[in-house]
């Protein structure tokens, strides 16, 4: 039961780091209240970290990294509470840091597909929300290979890469994260 609390809560922050990566590189305006809500969820985690990550380019490097510490913590800690010391070993630490590379692939996932969703929705009902520049901006370089599904008004672009992300959230993660379970257990 731990371990799925522990999981459950390392997945939201590192939603919410993903979400604040994505909306600065977005420039989104500090003062909208999802900026906001990222900014003070994360500022705990992310401070000291820019000073060992500084930022790549328009990327918050210390978004990122925070992501993959709070996940390879988490795994770790996990490790530790459920196999006895002498299972513990290096093959058990690389294998968390593959998980926490899934785990991290699942956040962002998350993270893309809830934005294509509050993009869609503000298309239809508040086209001229503070939020759509910054939707807009992640977005279009990944929907215009799509662009032949727009209509007018309408915007289906986003149809495919939510397939996509739904496959990968549930079909494929979870086949990966088994047949590495698995491999673990097996060997």
């Amino acid at each position: 039961m731990i371990d799925r609390v522990l999981l459950l809560l390392a997945d939201a922050l590192a939603i919410v780091c993903f979400a604040r990566a994505l909306l600065q590189w977005a420039k989104l305006d500090y003062r909208q209240p999802l900026a906001q809500f990222c900014v003070n969820t994360t500022n705990w985690l992310i401070k000291p970290l820019r000073k060992i990550a500084p930022p790549l380019g328009q990327w918050d490097a210390a978004c990122l990294l925070a992501v993959l510490l709070v996940y390879y913590l988490i795994l770790g800690l996990l490790s530790l509470l459920g196999l006895p010391e002498s299972h513990i070993s290096a093959k058990i630490m690389a294998v968390n840091v593959l998980f926490t590379l899934l785990y991290a692939s699942k956040a962002a996932a998350y993270v893309l597909l809830f934005g294509l969703v509050l993009r869609m929705v503000l298309s239809f009902s508040q086209a001229y929300s503070p939020l759509m520049p910054a939707l807009q901006r992640i977005f279009e370089p990944l929907t215009r290979p799509f662009a032949f599904l727009r209509f007018g008004h309408l915007d289906f672009s986003a149809t495919v890469l939510v397939l996509v992300l739904w496959l990968w959230l549930s079909i494929w993660l979870p086949q990966l994260m088994q047949k590495l379970n698995i491999w673990l257990l097996s060997s």
